[in-house]
This record gives C-alpha cells, structure tokens and sequence, in this order.
C-alpha cells in the first residue's frame, strides 16, 4: 500500500508541475502578445497624431506667419527633415530629397517617436510640398505610391513609424539614410514607393499612415474659403464701388489653367471669374461737346474739334473769344474692354494733367507748344472732374472743364488722353502680392479654377439697376436676384443676393478635371445656371461640398 501511495504521490506532483508549466507559458505569451500590442498601439498613436498635425500645417496660415514662412499656398506641405533636427530644410526637388524624418519643429508637433524610440519618418508628393513652382488645388492630384497589404492611391503624404533596427541596417554610420531605417521603400519616378505589410516581421516593421488628397483637402478647402471670402470678394466690391456694376463673367467651359484666359464676356452673369491679367484697354469713340456757361460776352463759343486715337486720344478743340473768353466742355471716351476685366479707373491725374499744347506765341501756325496752362481753370467750381458708367463691352468716361482762356491759348487747345495700359488699370492682377488684400496666393496656384461667380444681370454691366442696389428685388418687371439657401443665420434674407462667388473645391462624383461639364464642379442647385437659386453646403460632404461666399448684400 505504501509503494501504491508513493506512486499517486509523484503522479499529482508531475501533473501540477505539467499544470504550473502550462499556467507559466500562458502567462508568458498573454504578455508578449500584451507588450506587442501596447508597442503597436504607441507607434500608431505617433503616426495619427503626425498626421493630424502636418494637415493642420497645411491648412494654417496662422502658424504658417508666426514662424515667418510664407502663407501663400494653402494646401502646402513642408519638405521632409533631413538632418535629425526636427526642422525642414524649406527646399526639396530631388526625389530623395522628398524622404525624411518628420520636420515636427517646423509643423509645431512634438518630437513624436515609434514604440522603438525612433523619431517618426515623413515623405511628401512632389507636386505638394511648399513651392513656387508648384500649383495646389482642389484638382492637384497625390502621386505618392503606396502597394502591399493597404495599398492607398492619390496620396500627398506618408508618416513612417521605422521601428527597430533589422539585419544590415546600420543606424549610426547611416544615421540620415532611409535605408537604414525603411524596408518598404523603392527609389521611382517622380516619387518614391512604399509597401506595406500587415504585420511586422524580422524582414519589416515599417508602419506607415497616408495622407489622401481628400483628407488634406477637407480641411484645407474650409480655409481657402474663407481666404476667397476676406482676399477675393473685395476685388467685386471694389469694382462695383469705381465702375456701378459687377464685370462680366468668363463663359464656363473646361477652365484653362493660363491666367490670361480668363476675360470676360459680354452679357454673361454667370461662370467663372474675369482674373485676366493680360487685357488689352483701348479707347473708343471720342467726342467733344460743348457746355452751356462758360465766361465771357458774349460767351466763347467751340467752332470746331477733331479727335484721333493711335496709342492715346488726342482732340484738337477750336473756340472763339479773348483772354476772358473759356468754354465748358464734355469730353467722352469709350474704354473697351473695362467690363470683361477688373479695370481700374482712370486717376484724378489722368484727368488734370491734359497734356494740353498751347498754339502760337512762340511757335508758328498749326504746332502747339508745351503748357504751363491745364486744359482747364482749375478755380472753384470749375476744376476738372472725371465720370464713367460701365457699359456693356467697356465704360464710358467723361472729362468735364472749363478751357483756359482763350486768348492766352490762342483760341485752340490740344487734350490728350494717355493709354490705358493693361499694368495701370489692372493693378490687383498684375501686382497681386504688392496689394491688400494679397491675391497672390489665389492666382499662382490657380484656385480661380474652382471658383465660380454669378451675378443678378440687373447689376452687370449695361444692367437696368446698375448702381442702384435697392431695385434688385423678386417683383414682377425687375431683374432676378439670386437667391441662396442654406446661409448661416447672419444672413436675414436668402433671396435679395446682386452677386455671390461659389468655391467648388475638390470633385465629389469621381470625375477627372478639369472637365467643361459644370455638374464636374457644383453640386445641387449650384449645378444649374439658368433658375437663378444656389446653395450653401450642408450636410454629408459626399454630396455636396460647395461653399458660397455672399458678395452683396
């Protein structure tokens, strides 16, 4: 009995050892599968949270100016760190220039590292980081290349956590290498590829996050329009303060990317925005005429003029009378091409400084000598005054004064009227970082593109209410307002709008743009022109993702 007893007892003790084993191993690989995890889950939370920031970067003009970088590319994105001092080096046109450490200094994160202690790596598209030469839109596609197990296309950006070191991978003589710390990388053209794996192993454990051109956009777009909001709409209301109505609107069609395509056309109140900055202005059908009043007894009388136009207007007035002797005159002028642009007006100089040519004295018959005098009295009530009224095609200018006597002009005087040069009369367009608001960032990187622009007709050019804000309303005989639904509450009525612009941003149906199919752009009611009734965005951004900007009221 006791041998059978001592038996039982190495029995229960081997099978308890068996147990404890079991119970020990468990143990282990419940923590290993444990420590795994929280490896994983610290390595991910590195990459969103650079993701969230570099995106942030991208859509923060803010931040942008308080490290003294340039804000005029929304959208942008900074050069990866090349050197292992958290900053970008601004510059990156090689495609191994575009792979780096995460620039955190230069986008305000942390100094964000993986689960391994590695700072995090960072690559950007070519077409998407910070450059003059590069244009970033709502349309500019990701070209990144991202294969393997989450294959990702359109992508502007990748975060890499690298994890440890692997076999060859020399980390301290190659301390700025990619090689030395990414498995999943292949040198290509324009950008380097990446591959992802589901799972790391002793071959690779790169983890990688992308960036989607929706995903940048969706946070950039809100800020653009905002920007076309503050920058843009003072261009209409500047216009329509000068010229008494709105420019017209260049034709929808598939817009071209050449800023000096954009000119207007005539009647045209809806389409994209007249941006050109290569308008030619010429002058049109000059006229003098004379003014009742004037001095003198009996008063001086214009006996004759004649006008010709070669780079400038140039009229040659003939009027009676003596050293007391001034007629009042009108002389108007037709410039072309004002209401296809956003034409200045002409300068108070333009119109005091006559250039006029004083006839005999020292010159002999038929040639005109340099002033001292104006073309006009510039006494009282009769000093010069210059009008226009934008018209369908152009705006009529008027110049209004009283001659210098015309004894001392020896009863002729010769006004010149300097050409209208595109430069002078387009100064927000072909100056645009030189003026406030800046535009410079909505011309150079094309963002007129996806921006489109109506108007009530009553207020174009020409229009019936030009000038007269009041009589656009919904009554019968009065020209259309639009109207707009889904404003904010600020907005106290949707249906009395002269003018709005319609930021489109990035295209929702899958299309390939840019396309002269204007559904490719606007969403909704935005998509058709003819009814006059637009919407604000609201709602799902997968349906629509217009924004409207009120230009007035």
């Amino acid at each position: 009995m006791s041998v059978q007893r001592g038996f039982a007892l190495i029995a229960i003790l081997a099978l308890a050892a068996l147990i404890s084993a079991f119970l020990i191993a468990s143990a282990l690989n419940f923590t290993s599968a444990g420590i795994s995890n929280e490896r994983e889950d610290r390595s991910m939370k590195a990459l969103r949270q650079a993701k969230a920031a570099l995106i942030a970067y991208a859509a923060s003009e803010q931040w942008q100016a308080y490290k003294l970088q340039t804000t005029n590319q929304p959208g942008g994105l900074p050069c990866p760190d090349n050197n292992d001092t958290g900053a970008s080096p601004g510059i990156c046109p090689a495609a191994a220039d575009r792979v780096g450490r995460l620039p955190w200094a230069t986008i305000g994160s942390e100094d964000l590292r993986d689960a391994s202690g590695q700072r995090l790596w960072y690559a950007v598209s070519s077409n998407f980081y910070k450059n003059s030469a590069n244009v970033i839109n709502s349309d500019t596609q990701g070209l990144l290349n991202v294969t393997g197990a989450a294959p990702a296309s359109n992508v502007v950006a990748v975060v890499i956590a690298p994890g440890g070191a692997l076999s060859g991978q020399d980390r301290i003589a190659q301390h700025n290498n990619p090689a030395a710390y990414l498995e999943g990388l292949t040198a290509s053209t324009p950008d380097y590829g990446f591959n992802t794996v589901a799972l790391p192993s002793g071959t690779a454990n790169d983890r990688l996050l992308v960036i989607t051109q929706a995903e940048l956009m969706a946070a950039v777009e809100p800020v653009v329009a905002a920007r076309v909001e503050r920058d843009v709409k003072p261009l209409l209301l500047e216009y329509f303060s000068k010229w008494g109505a709105y420019p017209f609107a260049v034709p929808f069609a598939s817009p071209p990317s050449a800023q000096g395509d954009y000119l207007g056309a005539s009647p045209q109140t809806t389409g994209l925005l007249p941006v050109t900055n290569t308008a030619t202005f010429t002058w049109q059908n000059p006229t003098v005429t004379q003014i009742p009043g004037g001095t003198g007894s009996p008063p001086s009388t214009v006996t004759s003029w004649s006008c010709s136009i070669t780079s400038s207007v140039t009229c040659t007035i003939n009027y009676s009378g003596g050293s007391d002797d001034r007629p009042d005159i009108r002389l108007e002028v037709f410039l072309a091409n004002a209401s296809m642009a956003f034409a200045d007006t002409p300068s108070s100089a333009t119109a005091t400084e006559a250039l006029v040519m004083e006839k005999g004295g020292g010159g002999s018959p038929g040639t005109f000598n340099p002033p001292p005098y104006g073309w006009w009295s510039m006494v009282g009530s009769f000093a010069p005054t210059l009008t226009f009224v934008a018209q369908a095609g152009g705006g009529a200018l008027t110049y209004t004064g009283r001659l210098q006597n015309a004894g001392s002009m020896n009863n002729q005087a010769k006004i010149t009227v300097p050409l209208p040069a595109a430069p002078g009369y387009l100064p927000r367009l072909t100056n645009p970082s030189t003026t406030n608001p800046n535009i410079a960032w909505f011309l150079l990187n094309q963002w007129y593109r996806q921006t489109y622009y109506a108007m009530s007709p009553g207020f174009a050019p020409g229009g019936v209410v030009s000038g007269n804000p009041a009589a656009c309303n919904p009554l019968p005989g009065t020209p259309s307002c639009l109207t707009v639904n889904n404003l904010p509450p600020s907005f106290v009525q949707k249906t009395d709008k002269q003018a709005i612009l319609v930021f489109a941003g990035r295209a929702l149906n899958g299309s390939t743009r840019p396309s002269g199919t204007l559904a490719d752009y606007l969403e909704g009611q935005n998509s058709t022109q003819a009814d006059f009734i637009y919407e604000h965005r609201v709602g799902a951004p997968t349906t629509i993702n217009d924004r409207v900007v009120v230009v007035s009221p």
